[in-house]
């Protein structure tokens, strides 16, 4: 036998025959059992790849080195070899389709925490297993769920049965090459999706641009950012977001994200919508006062701010609720209380937006200013803020209901409701709030105060009230 390298002898063989191999190999010192497939597994390969590669386009051909790769491993024997040449071309071309998609946004759902900050560039993405690679493309759409399982269970084949690790298994021609047909057609000659293409045209235009978005470019981003799958339109939203936020955006740039983000937070999910809503919690935590205000301001313009989180909302609706009863009790009251209520409005759409540990004060205090003073001008409320409050009212339900049942018997809306026009008032609040609620008891409740609305600021002093009541407030 000569002691070069095994050759191709026939036309129609992809590599010399097995034994000539494997005595070549003994010839060297080295393993022989387990390395090589068998001739009958080859010719397997041979019969059927020269169909599969006639079925890709030249120019695909002309660049596959890894294809050519695939068959000198295949034509030894080296399937498991074989499969990591094409598992590498998969990784690489699914690294370059996280470029084309956006490699923050991609960042942004790969990478949690603090290790978030070390991923800024391509290079960065060797970084991540290839695993997580996988998952995030799912994630994103870059590949659909049964491309995703796929490639998992050749991911996991490629680790447990291939060259990259060492193993006792082996792989049969037929999987192979069903392996790389998946690969190839369903992931390297697949093209990104026109969704995924089109956020990353978005921020690149965004970027790009030095003046203020037109009317006519939002109004066209409007439109077209409604066909957008639910995942897109929600990373789309973090990614916008993350741009509003960041120390190094401009005005112009910060301007134009918030004249589009209104567009695509009506297009996202409540999930993406909450997780926007904790970050103002980790801003005030490392005290970042700059990005919690851009944050802060990044809801107001999309009307969001009851999504902020439980404790971000018990802290501002607590300042809001001192602030409006300070203003209530001060000078111009008329003209100051509206702006405090309008900020209130943004945080309440419904009553479960009202944290419960704020809830009694809350709605304490807006009693008070719908009530009024009892003052003949005006009625003694602010005209501004009386639709304010009756809005908020509006929000109500049984909890708030009996709430603000409760909050007649408080001593400084006692006094009040001695008052004509108050109680006058107080009918409007209390016939209101009885169109609200399905409970029979709350509507007996109610209609009790309504048929004796002069003396509603004493209802709690009647027997007949407190066991009316007694199965929703606790009179002990």
């Amino acid at each position: 036998m000569s002691d070069s390298f095994p050759v191709v002898q026939q036309q129609h063989e992809l590599a010399a025959d097995t034994l000539a191999f494997t005595n070549y190999l003994k010839s060297l010192g080295l393993p022989t059992d387990n390395v090589i497939a068998a001739s009958d597994e080859r010719q397997i390969i041979a019969a059927t790849l020269p169909k599969f590669v006639s079925s890709l386009g030249d120019q695909e051909k002309q660049d596959a080195r890894y294809l050519s790769k695939f068959v000198a491993a295949s034509a030894i024997g080296l399937f498991d070899a074989s499969l990591n040449y094409v598992w590498n071309e998969v990784v690489l071309n699914l690294r370059k389709k996280v470029m084309t998609y956006g490699l923050d946004l991609f960042f942004d759902a790969a990478v949690g925490g603090l290790a978030r900050s070390a991923y800024k560039t391509e290079e960065d993405l060797q970084g991540l297993k290839d695993s997580v690679l996988l998952a995030t493309c799912h994630k994103l759409e870059i590949i659909s769920y049964v491309v995703y399982k796929k490639l998992d269970f050749i991911l996991l084949m490629r680790n447990e049965v291939a060259a990259s690790h060492p193993n006792v298994e082996k792989i049969g021609a037929y999987e192979l090459m069903g392996w790389l047909q998946t690969c190839v057609k369903e992931v390297l000659q697949d093209r990104m999706s026109d969704s995924a293409i089109r956020i990353k045209s978005v921020i690149d235009n965004l970027r790009a641009s030095t003046g203020p978005l037109d009317s006519n470019h939002v109004t066209a981003f409007t439109g077209e950012v409604k066909h957008l799958s639910l995942v897109h339109a929600n990373n789309l939203l973090v990614r916008l977001f993350g741009i509003f936020v960041a120390d190094d955006t401009d005005a112009t740039l910060r301007s134009n994200v918030g004249s589009i983000s209104k567009a695509v937070w009506d297009c996202a999910d409540d999930e993406t919508k909450r997780r926007l809503g904790l970050k103002i919690d980790g801003y005030r935590v490392n005290l970042q006062s700059a990005k919690e205000r851009l944050a802060i301001e990044f809801l107001d313009l999309v009307g969001g701010r009851t999504y902020e989180s439980i404790p971000s909302k018990i802290a501002q609706l607590e300042r809001l609720a001192e602030e409006l009863n300070d203003r209530h009790e001060g000078w111009d009251n008329f003209y100051k209380e509206p702006s405090v209520m309008r900020e209130v409005a943004k945080f309440v759409k419904a009553e479960d937006d009202i944290p419960i540990e704020v809830r009694p004060r809350l709605i304490r205090t807006v009693l008070r200013c719908r009530l009024g003073r009892g003052l003949s001008y005006c009625e003694g409320v602010s005209p501004s803020g009386r639709p304010l409050y009756d809005q908020f009212f509006s929000t109500l339900r049984d909890d708030g209901i009996v709430m603000t049942v409760l909050a007649l018997f408080d001593s400084e809306i006692q006094v009040r409701i001695e008052k004509p026009i108050c109680q006058k008032h107080l009918w409007t609040i209390l016939t209101q709030l009885r169109q609200q609620t399905p409970s029979t008891r709350i509507q007996e409740v109610l209609d009790f105060l309504l048929l004796d609305i002069s003396n509603a600021h004493k209802a709690n002093m009647s027997k007949k009230f407190r066991e009316l009541s007694s199965s929703l407030i606790s009179w002990s």
